[in-house]
């Protein structure tokens, strides 16, 4: 570099550090009294820099997130219409996975296998039952409470139900299927329970030579075999349609949530949770207390053409049927979804 270019640039840094210098001071000398002005007039609520200073960029975010959840709630009221499914809010006794916040006065329904324990973790912070939580877990009975315990008509449910916001998560119905096997049947901690309430039901489907054979060694009293139910005997189980064999975990979303018959100013996916969950919680309020969380993992969207590829295409059929109002109401496409599955078989098979 030529030795007066070496001077002016000498020459130009002081100048630009006292610039520097005097921008931090200044900003430093000024920001307590901008805060103070700001909260004392009663414009901004905490985390006033947050919105003060809001990009372009996340208020184009918040109009896209605002125009999703407008279109879902219209959507679903679509398919409440098309179904005939609109009424008045069920018994009070139905109403057990809907856990509600007073401080912050916020209903969330609880959908096992839709992201439930990261949405747990995030309400449990902002609880007042928080101590109690810590201590005994988040799936603990008492651990939050529910619009159960409310009598039917009475002015706490009514109140709740009217007044507070109301929101679910809620997954893809054949992936949220296939969690479920995964977890109450292969690699979750309560294999050997699920396998005791809900295994004969599932073996009763076997050939009958497979099913005699393995009901005789679930029966042995010295043995702790495996049933080692497959996802094919999984999907036959739950076809069958019996009541009595449909668990929380795999029953339809609509029979958790009601949502025909209970108004939700949200409606959040697994797919797209942390979005959903970061605009939930501005809306709430809740962004002030807990982070929003990461985009939740999902293995059996990962593997899920490779699971389906043990289903005759007639079960996967079936299974759009009986979960039919989930796809249509919640803005899922069945279609989608079994094309997702062939395409995944071609890939296999290098068609």
């Amino acid at each position: 570099m030529p030795s007066s270019s070496r001077s002016m640039l000498k020459n130009l840094a002081v100048p630009m550090v006292l610039y520097l210098v005097a921008v931090v001071m200044i900003t430093a000398y000024f920001r307590p009294s901008y805060q103070r002005l700001y909260r004392d007039s009663g414009e901004l609520p905490p985390g006033w820099e947050r919105h003060l200073l809001q990009s372009k960029s996340e208020s184009k975010w918040e109009t896209r997130m605002e125009k999703i959840h407008r279109d879902r709630r219209a959507a679903l009221h679509r398919a409440c219409q098309k179904f005939n499914l609109e009424g008045p809010p069920p018994s009070p006794r139905r109403l057990h996975k809907l856990r509600y916040n007073d401080p912050y006065r916020l209903v969330y329904c609880d959908v096992a296998k839709a992201g439930s324990t990261t949405m747990k973790k995030i309400l449990a912070r902002v609880d007042p039952n928080y101590d109690y939580i810590r201590e005994n877990g988040l799936h603990d009975q008492d651990a939050f409470k529910d619009l159960s315990q409310f009598p039917a008509g009475s002015p706490a449910l009514t109140s709740r139900l009217t007044n507070y916001t109301k929101f679910m998560i809620v997954r893809e119905p054949l992936e949220r299927l296939l969690s479920a096997y995964q977890d109450k049947f292969r690699y979750g901690r309560a294999v050997r329970e699920f396998e005791r309430n809900y295994g004969q039901h599932f073996l009763e489907v076997r050939t009958p030579n497979d099913a005699e054979r393995w009901q005789k060694a679930a029966r042995a009293a010295d043995t702790k075999a495996r049933l080692n139910i497959t996802f094919a005997e999984f999907v036959r189980g739950v076809l069958t349609g019996d009541e009595r064999f449909f668990n929380i975990h795999w029953q339809p979303q609509h029979l958790i949530c009601h949502p025909c018959r209970i108004h939700y100013d949200y409606i959040g996916h697994l797919e797209t949770m942390h979005d959903d969950v970061k605009y939930i919680m501005r809306k709430t309020g809740i962004i002030e207390k807990v982070a929003p969380p990461k985009q939740t993992a999902r293995r059996a969207g990962n593997n899920l053409a490779t699971m389906y590829a043990q289903i005759p295409l007639s079960h996967i059929w079936q299974l759009g049927r009986m979960y039919a109002f989930d796809y249509i109401a919640y803005s899922f496409h069945f279609e989608d979804t079994v094309r997702n599955i062939v395409k995944g078989w071609e890939d296999e098979m290098h068609l």
